[in-house]
């Protein structure tokens, strides 16, 4: 049985690790203090009685609340929304729906995507010869600099570019997918079990076509769908999935850096990041000369939810993580993952929020772009 077919809301609210005596930690909720009526452990008695629990979509999968060892509250809304499908009625689209009916075209197939136009002619991509069977899963990043880069000022699809240069230091000439599509995140989280299905299955088939036995992607929200919702939902889904930054530790030799006086702080780990916290970031960034790393205590969620949530809440909760950030005294946010930098840069446009003075910035094009440098040494 897979987990789509368990659609008793009870039975999949008794399975995510939580009980009477070990409930969500509520105080530690970030959504709560902006939505009263948005309690997890209230959510979790609502599903236990078969009652599908109004707002669960406002749930921002940061697991701050999953204090027990083996409960996850967020892998149990992932549940919950796909038993429930379309009960809460109308879900908010970011963007006036323009990613929705991006992904909508893309489901169809009728058009060919013009995704990789930010491909220069330096990078070495696979042409089909490499063994290496690597792949960098783009995700929607291409469509971010259509829909923001003018308004931001930065191209999203660099981080993707910083992560070739990056995977060609070390050797790696990585597969790209010029009709990729998106991972289904946001579909998922919608409820709309099809549509989700439908991506998934269609990014295993061009990944097939081509090789490719791992992925490596910029996005922890990508990372995390493809690593830990596909499978079971998606059939003879058998890849390896991992963060770029996990990726270049692992592989280990061929990266080095050019020394900078920089203090910088980097984006904290949650639900999508590495399970051990932020630990490749950390060794890679140990590799800089000079370069001074202030982290902050865990709290703040790095994650801010699907783009179904880009409101109010969320624009406060990504205030207090730049405040957060800027308390470290470090003068720039390192961010790893694509959608939270996207919406980090998209609400500092000017009059979005109150100013902060630190600088927002891509790990992946900070470490190719300004310091990496091509060197044999034993392991990152």
């Amino acid at each position: 049985m897979t987990l789509d077919e368990l659609h008793n809301l009870t039975e999949i609210a008794h399975q995510c690790g939580f009980t009477e005596d070990s409930p969500p930690d509520d105080a530690r909720c970030p959504v709560t203090p902006h939505k009263p009526d948005f309690v997890p452990s209230r959510i979790l008695d609502e599903a236990r009685s078969g009652w599908f629990p109004k707002g669960i979509r406002a749930c921002m999968g940061c697991e701050l609340c999953s204090a027990t060892p083996g409960s996850s509250f967020a892998m149990c809304t992932d549940r919950l929304l796909l038993a429930g499908e379309k009960r809460e009625g109308h879900i908010p689209r970011a963007f006036s729906g323009a990613l929705h009916a991006i992904v909508a075209l893309q489901m169809r197939g009728e058009s060919k995507q013009k995704r990789l136009g930010w491909i220069t002619s330096e990078l070495e991509i696979s042409d089909g010869s490499d063994k290496d069977g690597v792949a960098l899963f783009v995700g929607c990043a291409p469509y971010y600099d259509a829909l923001l880069a003018d308004k931001v000022g930065f191209r999203f699809t660099s981080e993707a570019h910083a992560a070739v240069v990056l995977l060609n230091t070390i050797g790696i000439r990585p597969v790209l997918l010029p009709d990729e599509v998106c991972c289904g995140n946001d579909r998922l989280h919608a409820g709309e079990r099809d549509a989700f299905i439908a991506l998934g299955t269609r990014n295993r088939d061009l990944l097939r076509e081509r090789g490719v036995r791992t992925i490596v992607t910029t996005c922890n929200d990508c990372r995390f769908t493809l690593e830990r919702r596909y499978p079971g939902r998606i059939p003879d889904w058998d890849f390896e999935v991992m963060s770029v930054t996990d990726f270049l530790v692992s592989r280990g030799a061929g990266l080095a850096f050019m020394p900078t006086k920089l203090k910088a702080t980097i984006q904290p780990p949650d639900r999508y990041s590495d399970p051990n916290g932020v630990e490749s970031v950390r060794r890679l960034l140990s590799r800089v000369p000079e370069l001074v790393v202030n982290e902050w205590e865990s709290g703040h969620p790095s994650t801010f939810g699907s783009w179904n949530q880009f409101g109010a809440i969320s624009r406060s909760i990504e205030n207090a993580l730049l405040k957060a950030a800027e308390s470290t005294g470090a003068e720039r946010l390192l961010v790893q993952s694509t959608r939270p930098l996207v919406r980090l840069l998209e609400g500092r446009r000017p009059g979005s929020w109150e100013e902060t003075s630190i600088a927002v910035t891509g790990l992946h094009g900070f470490l190719a772009n300004r310091h990496a440098v091509a060197r044999d040494f034993g392991g990152a």
